[in-house]
């Protein structure tokens, strides 16, 4: 193997069932009937993914979200143990690691920061919320290589652009926004499942259904010898 992506909320974190880097911070502004509404508006359809993004900008900027608000949420999140020591030795063992997320990357940045394990990633995508100099939310932008609902796209951008076969990366995911990546062809590990179809041996080729410790994916990522 020569290169693992990882899903992040409940992934590389520690389960929080439902839960993911922007219900917590509709969290941390006590607003979660505005963001269950509005998820139910894109969930019958009656808005697109865009739109639901520049719904949600609109009322953080009216709660007036700021950057610090972001630190003080990623202080909670908490990496499953073991995780330092896998992706040390995923990473002495040649094998580039990415984090393909649809959650906020200023948060997934402060959690690997203070975990020390950001050193060991190859790159994050994620969505940028946008602040001024004094903090205050402005805008955001769009994870540049994928669509968060086709995760499959990302993986052939890291297929071409690395000259990867199939065989040679392995998806760490947890719920069904990570589940056409199957389409691309690579290896696919569910652990800790949220709300995936973990069964389905066509979507996931394998699955550890309570992961306690991330050392557990290491038997699925065939490692040589550690340089």
């Amino acid at each position: 193997m020569k290169a693992i992506v990882f899903d992040f909320d409940g992934t590389l974190t520690k389960n929080r069932k439902g839960s993911n880097c922007w219900y917590e911070i509709w969290k941390y502004i006590d607003d979660l009937d505005y963001d269950n509404f509005l998820y139910t508006k894109f969930k019958n359809k009656e808005i697109d993914d865009a739109t639901w993004m520049k719904l949600i900008i609109k009322r953080y900027k009216e709660k007036d979200v700021q950057r610090e608000y972001l630190h003080e949420i990623s202080k909670k999140l908490e990496l499953l143990p073991g995780s330092y020591e896998t992706l040390e030795k995923l990473y002495k063992n040649g094998i580039k690691i990415f984090i393909l997320s649809g959650g906020v990357k200023q948060i997934i940045e402060d959690v690997l920061k203070r975990e020390n394990v950001g050193k060991f990633i190859a790159s994050i995508e994620g969505y940028d919320l946008i602040f001024d100099s004094l903090g205050k939310l402005i805008d955001y932008k769009s994870p540049s290589l994928h669509n968060p609902e086709n995760k499959n796209e990302y993986i052939e951008l890291i297929k071409k652009q690395y000259n990867l076969k199939n065989n040679e990366i392995l998806f760490v995911g947890n719920a069904s926004n990570d589940e056409k990546v199957y389409l691309s062809g690579v290896k696919t590990l569910c652990i800790n499942p949220d709300d995936a179809n973990f069964s389905n041996k066509i979507i996931w080729n394998n699955a550890i259904e309570k992961c306690e410790n991330l050392l557990e994916i290491l038997s699925f990522c065939e490692l040589g010898k550690t340089k």
